[in-house]
């Protein structure tokens, strides 16, 4: 299975039936439910179950014939194997990476998984897809794809995964046709047309594709690269102060034995001089769908957040995190929900040279200096209905998310007390990212027409 050789042709010659085990309900207090390894002296558990004890050795639940088993799953290649990253037939441990890092918290020496990529990047996407509560349809995911992966490149991710979600919509488009403008060794689509199933009618923000292509992408890619982190794609991860790229970001998080990096997040305005003339999107209710023009970058554009740096006015539910990806061991897109450490018993904590506490508490988690280590633009969809009244309310200093969904960015040189408005009446309301303005944007003009002309050669 390793080497790929179950899979012919194609087809796989493996399979495994999965049964589940079904057991009737017990009503005992919530730690009753614990693992063994996880009993300590401090514990008494007067009610434990233990199926030996209530079952025996010989029972089987439920009887074969009554077990809803699922029946021929097909045991594929290995992934890298699937996706052409590795040829059928060869041992990933000669592509291995040699790991300089401090791993005391990881992986036991002879578990350590073969590493081929320092940084790697997840995402989501489809060529449409529509906001939260269906409350509006945004079709610009091909455009913003091309930026990103251009970006992620050029910011140091080592190899980008594509979850590909277009076909949950259609049969006719994908996003296929802007992956194939960057080399197979650097992008990877993973055609994913499963569709969000909510339990909340009318409620898209429940995207269940979105948290298993997450799940996914962990388990199959994560589990050979260093660092890992799944992204939007209206999220542009920037290195900031001495750093140059991501790649020396982890190597950095590595030095200082941190296992989970955290993003603050907060949604930055496009600014209003670089996006379309209002006019061309006027709704009949006086609002405007604010759009980024074509000779324009998505980066650029909403390089123009409402908080100055260092913010403290975002919140834990939009920040992302990238992380070691042998520590965690399950994440959930804003947090990790399990990892090594978080696993173990109080006397493997303590062996480890951890401290233990009875509520878990992260303490290889950092948050990021956004002006000296690393910062995250978030450069959400601005639709109709967020531009209410937005005439009078863009008159109006107000440093605030929602207040003015447009942006004016104070001038470099501005000084308290001046006034806090432009000459055109329109109120100063965000702040500029100086690296981003006069080095990472650039750099992305640059290889975007470096891109362009690369693509016109070939054709």
């Amino acid at each position: 299975v390793k080497l790929g050789d179950t899979v012919i042709n194609d087809y796989s010659t493996l399979y495994v039936d999965i049964i589940p085990i079904r057991t009737p309900p017990r009503y005992t207090p919530p730690r009753e439910f614990f693992q063994p390894k996880y009993r300590n002296s401090k514990m008494t558990l007067e009610n434990l179950f233990l199926p030996d004890d209530e079952w025996g050795k010989d029972h089987i639940l439920p009887k074969i014939d009554h077990s809803g088993r699922w029946e021929n799953i097909p045991i594929c290649m290995p992934s890298l194997m699937t996706h052409g990253l590795l040829p059928k037939g060869s041992d990933i441990r000669s592509h291995s990476l040699p790991d300089h890092t401090d791993n005391h918290v990881a992986f036991p020496p002879d578990e350590t998984p073969s590493v081929i990529h320092e940084v790697i990047a997840c995402t989501w996407a489809s060529t449409t897809f529509k906001t939260r509560s269906n409350r509006a349809q945004v079709g610009d995911g091909k455009r913003r794809l091309k930026e990103w992966l251009e970006f992620n490149l050029l910011s140091g991710f080592n190899h980008i995964y594509v979850y590909d979600n277009s076909g949950a919509f259609t049969n006719r488009d994908s996003l296929a046709d802007v992956i194939d403008l960057f080399p197979p060794e650097q992008v990877t689509r993973i055609d994913w047309p499963c569709k969000i199933c909510s339990n909340r009618d009318g409620n898209e923000g429940e995207r269940s594709s979105q948290y298993a292509a997450e799940s996914s992408c962990r388990m199959r890619f994560g589990a050979h690269a260093r660092w890992l982190g799944s992204f939007d794609t209206d999220e542009y991860l920037v290195p900031m102060g001495k750093f140059g790229s991501m790649s020396e970001v982890a190597a950095d998080l590595d030095r200082r034995r941190v296992r989970v990096a955290v993003f603050p997040s907060s949604p930055a305005k496009p600014r209003f001089d670089l996006i379309d003339d209002p006019e061309k999107t006027k709704q009949p209710d006086g609002t405007f769908i604010p759009t980024v023009k074509d000779d324009e970058t998505f980066l650029h554009t909403y390089n123009c957040n409402w908080e100055q740096f260092p913010r403290t006015k975002t919140l834990t539910h939009r920040s992302k995190q990238m992380y070691r990806a042998d520590y965690v061991k399950l994440h959930y897109v804003h947090y990790a929900t399990v990892t090594v450490v978080s696993q173990m018993n109080e006397k493997e904590t303590k062996d480890a040279g951890e401290r233990w506490t009875h509520r878990y508490k992260e303490s290889h988690m950092l948050e990021f200096d956004e002006e000296n280590e690393a910062t995250m633009l978030h450069s959400k969809s601005k639709v109709a209905t967020k531009m209410r009244s937005w005439k009078e309310r863009c008159t109006q200093t107000v440093l605030e998310e929602s207040h003015c969904n447009v942006g004016f960015p104070f001038p470099k040189d501005y000084k308290d007390g001046q006034s806090k408005n432009r000459s055109d009446g329109w109120a100063y309301n965000c702040f500029l990212n100086d690296k981003i303005e006069s080095y990472w944007w650039p750099k992305l003009v640059d290889a975007i027409k470096k891109r362009e002309e690369i693509t016109a050669s070939l054709q």
